[in-house]
Formats: C-alpha cells, sequence, structure tokens
C-alpha cells in the first residue's frame, strides 16, 4: 500500500471555542490563541509567517464568523467543513489533538467545504447581524432577518 500523499504541505487547521482557538499546520504541534481581536490578529499573522494559504475550520456555533472574516480579508483560503466529516474517529479527543488531525486530513485534500460560495458566509454574516439587533437569536426564516439578507 502506497502511503497517502501530502498535497499542501501549509495546510491549517483551526479548532474554534468560544474561548479559545487551537491551531496547527499539517499536523504540526498545535498553538493556542485568545478569541480577543488582538489574538485573531496574532493567529493570521502567525499564518501569514509560516507561508499558510489555506485554513480549514469547523462550522460550530457562530464563534468561527470573525476568524474566517479576518483571515479572508489577508488574503487565505478559509475551508469551513462539516464536523462530523472531521470526528469520524472514536476515542478521547482534546482540542490539541483535533487540530493536529483536522489539518492533517485538510493537507491530505481530505476536507471538502460546506459552505459553497462567499455569498452564503455573506448571509451568516446578515444573521448574526440581525441576531445583535433582537433581544434574542432569530433564525433566518423570520421576516426581519429575510429582509436583511435578501438586500
Amino acid at each position: 500500500m502506497q502511503p497517502l500523499p501530502v498535497l499542501d504541505p501549509k495546510a491549517a487547521a483551526i479548532d474554534v471555542g468560544s474561548e479559545q482557538f487551537h491551531a496547527s499546520i499539517a499536523g504540526g504541534p498545535p498553538r493556542v490563541f485568545g478569541t480577543t481581536t488582538s489574538q485573531v490578529h496574532a493567529l493570521r499573522d502567525w499564518f501569514k509567517a509560516e507561508e499558510v494559504h489555506s485554513v480549514s475550520m469547523e462550522a460550530t456555533g457562530v464563534y468561527w464568523l470573525y476568524v474566517y472574516e479576518v483571515l479572508e480579508q489577508a488574503g487565505l483560503e478559509v475551508v469551513v467543513v462539516n464536523g462530523k466529516y472531521v470526528k469520524n474517529l472514536p476515542g478521547r479527543k482534546t482540542d490539541m489533538s483535533d487540530c493536529q488531525w483536522h489539518s492533517t486530513l485538510h493537507a491530505h485534500g481530505l476536507l471538502r467545504g460546506a459552505l459553497s460560495h462567499r455569498s452564503t458566509f455573506v448571509g451568516c454574516r446578515t444573521m448574526c447581524a440581525c441576531a445583535r439587533t433582537t433581544s434574542r437569536w432569530r433564525p433566518a426564516t423570520s421576516n426581519t432577518c429575510r429582509k436583511r439578507w435578501s438586500g
């Protein structure tokens, strides 16, 4: 059996959490970043310094939205994947090992994006803006969000 080729040795992945981001490049040792603006910019700068051009992350909650926008504006390709494609292995996993596994899969080209194009992200960002203007989260089917979504 032949070993699986690494298609992108500079592919990275982020395990997105509400308080911390765990990031790894091609299965290498993970680094931990906070969720503040300065820490997200430090994450972006680290990726740029390491010459990463593609980053993968799971779409968990709304925590990935700001990181997505910052990385995309920095010129990085950001792939948002469905978590079920990443977490198919049984056993105990930590955020550290999760981001290493995720970045290994991404380096081998085994992850497919769950969001097909930027307009999907714009819709998600609009939903989040709508949620901030109301007292509780409203799904995209509400009249307020639908009006904002459609323009």
